[in-house]
């Protein structure tokens, strides 16, 4: 893949993000630090997903959701340290997304919950990323070797 295959896959991953971000703070009412707080846990509690064959063939797709019990805890020393925040604002803002049902505590730190139903509040961000790789996906195959 070339320099300028690699400079639009930059540009492209930075877009995203951006509109995920602007997505967050406004229509969820989020922080920067707090949108930050909840992909750093939404990442490590859905592994399975991205990790595991099995998990990827049940539970990647809209029909089926990867079920709590099975998601990993993600302990606050694990957030504050990753992120670089002091542990009590990390404390605070956990907490203040616990209340909030963004995450759900569980064992010895919190996780992202199962995303379905009613509860479910990312299905719209889900279909606008799935829609933002399926562009770089043609794009990408459309580059000259």
């Amino acid at each position: 893949m070339g320099s300028a295959a690699t400079r639009y896959i930059a540009s492209f991953i930075v877009e995203v993000f951006s509109d995920f971000l602007r997505f967050s703070v406004h229509q969820n009412d989020l922080t920067v630090e707090e949108v930050a707080i909840i992909c750093l846990v939404a990442a490590e509690s859905t592994r399975e997903v991205r990790k595991n064959p099995f998990a990827t063939r049940n539970f990647g797709s809209e029909d089926d959701v990867l079920p709590n019990d099975v998601r990993p805890s993600v302990p606050l020393k694990y957030i504050h340290t990753s992120l670089g925040m002091s542990r009590e604002t990390t404390r605070r803002k956990v907490s203040a997304l616990v209340e909030r049902g963004f995450l759900r505590r569980s064992g010895a730190g919190v996780m992202f919950p199962a995303q379905d139903g009613d509860s479910d509040q990312t299905r719209e961000i889900r279909l606008f990323l799935a829609r933002k790789v399926d562009v770089l996906a043609e794009y990408l195959a459309r580059l000259p070797d």
